[in-house]
């Protein structure tokens, strides 16, 4: 869903994107809203894990997470879990998990057989009674063009958006940390309530709850 340019040298990801930039993005409220979802100790598949943004503050809460990316590079930077390189789409593990997250709005990429593919991955992976926690991009994110936005050491100005379709957006964010800058480009494929539900019944999912008020989250379950 990106692609990303920075200044400096540094590790990449197999897209191009600087292994840096991950590894100082904020989690935000994620740990907090996927470790309400989860019961205690619980046992979590994490697809497109990156450098552990969420992966270690949820083996922090006491989870036993399985981190899977495509890039080693990410993935090294990961403490404390078992890792997977892997491509998503074609993942099998023969076990499953007590929940599986597809979050960083995988669900949104423009490509609507591997968003299938990748849903089909954590269905097959969540247990009988599990969930399936999947994150999707809102348009409302992406307003305030020009506008900086501050965590903590880390600026980011929405750049430049430009509405495709009634459903699809291209976007540049740009983000600065100590003498660091990034340009990062995203296109976003919205997708509505129903049409989530339909990738959901298609792969054997069954929507159970929005975990977030802003309806960015939701929980899935089995359906036997």
């Amino acid at each position: 869903m990106s692609r990303q340019k920075g200044t400096g040298p540094g590790a990449f990801s197999p897209e191009g994107d600087p292994v840096e930039l991950y590894s100082i993005l904020r989690a935000g409220r994620t740990p907090r809203v996927v470790d309400g979802a989860l019961p205690r100790h619980a046992s979590v598949l994490e697809l497109g894990a990156g450098t552990g943004r969420l992966t270690h503050p949820l083996i922090a809460l006491g989870h036993q997470v399985v981190a899977v990316d495509h890039s080693a590079e990410m993935l090294a930077r990961i403490e404390g879990a078992e890792t997977v390189h892997a491509e998503i789409p074609d993942l099998r593990l023969d076990r499953t998990f007590d929940a599986v997250v597809l979050g960083s709005c995988l669900v949104n990429l423009t490509d609507a057989e591997v968003r299938y593919e990748m849903m089909a991955t954590a269905r097959r992976h969540v247990r009988p009674g599990g969930s399936v926690l999947i994150e999707r991009a809102l348009p409302e994110w992406f307003t305030g063009v020009g506008e900086p936005r501050v965590w903590d050491d880390i600026t980011a100005t929405l750049l430049k958006v430009d509405q495709l379709t009634p459903d699809l957006l291209r976007a540049v964010m740009e983000y600065r940390w100590q003498d660091r800058r990034w340009t990062h480009l995203q296109i976003v494929q919205f997708l509505d309530e129903g049409t989530l539900d339909t990738y959901l019944e298609a792969v054997g999912l069954r929507r159970k709850e929005w975990l977030t008020e802003d309806t960015s989250w939701l929980a899935a379950s089995p359906v036997d």
